[in-house]
């Protein structure tokens, strides 16, 4: 009786440890989830330096918990934040601004999608999106590179040679004037209600035809697409941030 009664401890030992360990794992990737939540509000304003410092913290949670596919994104990520930071580091002079503007949209797509996902209680594992995200980055540095090549090939004072409206931030970093333009963006959001960090997304053409009682002719569009709004419409501004 009493071997016996050694042997249910034992087990039962081994089951605590078990469950011990399996408690550990799930909230190291609970863990994981909020910190990607968390990436896109100081990412939204490019503060790579912040980011790369919670994308480090979340491969220590992943590799922790055992979460392979969490370690490879949080890898992922913290290259891509590397790459940003570059572009985006970069005096206008440069020619990155517009650069800065396209690598900047497609990591937000690519961390909003998800970080909604987790935030929603939803599953996500985007190590393709995420590669993509970082080839496309890649290559916007690899545009830069060329263009700032041509820029200081062509001669003159630095930034003479760019389109009028980046001539008007010569002496100032791309982070800082992207930086700039988001904040207003957040400002609107806010006096509308919205969550500047996750606004709604824009309804689409169809999404918005569909919630009309009785739709929208044909003709109707045409007409709007010519200026000219019909009874029943009004003509409504929307910003560039709720677009995206």
């Amino acid at each position: 009786m009493a071997r016996q009664e050694q042997e249910i401890g034992r087990v039962a030992q081994g089951s605590g440890r078990m469950a011990a360990v399996a408690t550990t794992a799930a909230g190291g990737v609970a863990e994981f989830k909020e910190m990607f939540v968390s990436l896109v509000d100081p990412a939204g304003l490019l503060d790579m330096e912040a980011c790369r410092r919670t994308a480090d913290r979340m491969e220590v949670a992943a590799s922790r918990s055992g979460y392979e596919a969490g370690a490879r994104m949080a890898s992922i990520l913290s290259d891509m934040f590397a790459d940003m930071d570059d572009i985006a580091g970069r005096p206008v002079e440069d020619g990155s601004l517009g650069h800065t503007g396209i690598a900047r949209g497609f990591m937000m797509g690519a961390l909003r999608s998800t970080a909604e996902a987790y935030r929603d209680g939803r599953d996500a594992e985007p190590i393709g999106e995420l590669e993509n995200a970082r080839a496309t980055i890649e290559q916007m540095m690899s545009k830069a590179n060329r263009y700032r090549d041509q820029l200081r090939a062509a001669g003159g004072p630095p930034g003479a040679s760019l389109p009028g409206i980046e001539r008007m931030h010569v002496g100032r970093i791309c982070r800082d004037v992207e930086r700039e333009e988001q904040e207003k963006m957040r400002t609107r959001r806010r006096e509308r209600g919205h969550d500047p960090v996750f606004p709604p997304k824009a309804k689409t053409p169809r999404e918005i035809c569909g919630e009309c009682a009785d739709g929208i002719s044909g003709t109707a569009i045409l007409e709007m697409m010519r200026g000219n709004i019909p009874d029943g419409y009004e003509l409504v501004r929307v910003d560039k941030d709720d677009r995206q």
